[in-house]
């Protein structure tokens, strides 16, 4: 099974363990961060904060979220010190990513909960930035994170885009499924339990079978 595209449709694609495997990469030291400042902040112990972040990213899509939501938290200023992170020593340039990537015949544009600075210096990083036509990051969704129904609304009102013309690769179940209940495309890359309608792929670098 596959995708039916044309010329006018566009690639979303997540960043964090999509583009490079799970439980690798700049993600775990950004996770470590976002504990620590939870820890900090809030004087809580490290399970207590872990907690804490379930609840928020439950009720809010973030630990961001719920941090302004609940404590006023300067979203920058949170955003600075959790993305604080050697991308540059976490991950290498990928060269089978690269080739397999520069055979779509689609625009990709990043899609990610992260920053646009952090999402930029991963792309760079990946030496794949050049093949990327643009991003969507947690700023410019106003702060309201996949999978929130916002985020893909920002994504189609930017992009003067029909849902059906766009189709979200992401490595959570739970943000493909919203982007099918908008009436978008969705691709699971390596994660099980696929929802009722999405395409599955087992990595990134198989995507060009399910949109070629």
């Amino acid at each position: 099974m596959h995708w039916i595209m044309n010329q006018k449709k566009t690639i979303l694609l997540d960043v964090d363990y999509t583009l490079y495997p799970r439980g690798t990469g700049p993600f775990k030291e950004v996770s470590k961060r976002i504990e620590k400042y939870v820890v900090s902040m809030l004087s809580l112990g490290l399970e207590e904060a872990r907690e804490l972040r379930k609840s928020y990213i439950s009720r809010y899509g973030s630990t961001l979220g719920g941090l302004m939501h609940d404590h006023g938290v300067r979203p920058h200023e949170f955003l600075r010190y959790v993305h604080d992170v050697p991308v540059e020593s976490l991950i290498k340039p990928d060269e089978k990513l690269r080739s397999v990537l520069e055979i779509i015949p689609y625009d990709m544009v990043a899609f990610s909960n992260a920053s646009r600075d952090y999402v930029d210096r991963v792309l760079k990083q990946l030496g794949v930035a050049d093949l990327i036509s643009g991003m969507f990051t947690i700023e410019s969704m106003d702060f309201i994170p996949k999978p929130m129904k916002h985020a893909y609304r920002k994504v189609i009102s930017t992009l003067d885009a029909k849902p059906g013309d766009l189709m979200v690769v992401d490595d959570m179940v739970e943000n493909v499924l919203t982007a099918l209940k908008m009436g978008m495309s969705g691709v699971l890359v390596g994660t099980s339990g696929k929802p009722r309608g999405a395409l599955y792929i087992n990595d990134i670098y198989d995507i060009p079978r399910v949109v070629t």
